[in-house]
């Protein structure tokens, strides 16, 4: 009897502890399944900007705010016209999609690009900018991020990733990347492509309205420009109810059979 109660414990225990992660909301800037949103195109002379500032996931369950809301910075987007865009489309990457659903083209409009702006004195609009995911992580824990990054040689050479957990009142480093590194390094020229990640953290855990922000800095000419493609924010499911309810049977069988002897 001990012996048969020890291996439901040990399975159910087994089961909960070698979950594996899951993507938590994905992005190609491609594919609109879920409702997710396309780069739809790039600005162009005398045409409307069909450039979102908002992006909901493409896979899962999340949204990207570059317009001002969910404490992002409001990212200029001229209504025509290309002079000053801080967004805008370009072609993708395939690094960073293996094993998901993510889109592997890379033919433009198929990444999100970001551009240093107007020159105000000596410094380029958007550097200090920041973009915002919002997403839930209700059940989930050990939040980690992956995505695929390219830059010009003007454009942005850091890149701060923070959170918060409690709706931007506060934030908490999760670390950074460079240009030039040998960690973390933001690719450039554009004919090479890294996957970037950041290591996992508990920060976010069972977080409903998880914030994560990028920070931009380093751009050195209003076209310079770093591309984001094939973002993932991945977790670990907590143990589901049904293993929790095994393991208080199994406990309360236990405790049964040994007052019995």
């Amino acid at each position: 009897m001990k012996k048969t109660i020890l291996s439901i414990l040990t399975a159910a225990v087994t089961a909960a502890s070698s979950q594996a992660q899951i993507l938590v909301a994905g992005w190609d800037f491609q594919t609109t399944s879920n409702g997710g949103t396309a780069v739809i195109a790039a600005p162009g002379t005398g045409v409307a900007n069909n450039t979102p500032k908002v992006y909901v996931s493409n896979f899962g369950s999340g949204t990207l705010y570059l317009d001002g809301s969910n404490s992002s910075s409001n990212w200029l987007l001229p209504a025509t016209g290309v002079t000053n865009a801080e967004i805008t489309s370009a072609s993708g990457s395939s690094v960073n999609t293996s094993g998901t659903l993510l889109s592997n083209a890379t033919t433009s409009p198929a990444a999100l690009s970001l551009l240093g702006g107007a020159l105000s004195g000596s410094v380029y609009s958007a550097n200090g900018k920041a973009a915002v995911f919002k997403f839930s992580m209700l059940g989930l824990s050990n939040l980690s991020i992956s995505f695929s990054s390219q830059r010009s040689g003007t454009g942005f050479t850091s890149m701060s990733w923070d959170y918060s957990s409690n709706g931007g009142s506060s934030w908490s480093s999760i670390g950074s990347f460079s240009s030039g590194t040998a960690a973390g390094t933001i690719a450039s020229p554009f004919a090479t492509s890294d996957i970037l990640s950041l290591p996992a953290f508990a920060g976010l855990d069972g977080v409903s309205d998880a914030l994560v922000r990028i920070s931009f800095n380093g751009a050195s000419a209003a076209n310079g420009s770093l591309r984001l493609d094939n973002i993932q924010l991945s977790a670990v499911p907590e143990p589901s109810s049904s293993i929790l309810m095994v393991l208080g049977v199994g406990a309360l069988i236990g405790i049964r059979a040994f007052r019995r002897k």
